[in-house]
């Protein structure tokens, strides 16, 4: 098994971080939930920064 860097699992958790944000707000967006919706758009946020801060240390 290769041995991976701290960008790279990084930027898989980034990764992880944004799929899971794009299910949330397409949830709430179906439901209708303003609040929840909020709430998707800060992990969506908390994942592109993961994904920044993983590109740029590479």
């Amino acid at each position: 098994m290769p041995d991976t860097t701290p960008a790279q699992r990084t930027a898989s958790t980034a990764r992880f971080v944004l799929m899971a944000g794009a299910l949330f707000v397409t949830e709430a967006l179906l439901r209708g939930s303003a609040m929840r919706a909020a709430i998707a758009s800060a992990i969506l946020a908390a994942g592109t920064g993961l994904l920044i801060l993983a590109k740029r240390s590479d």
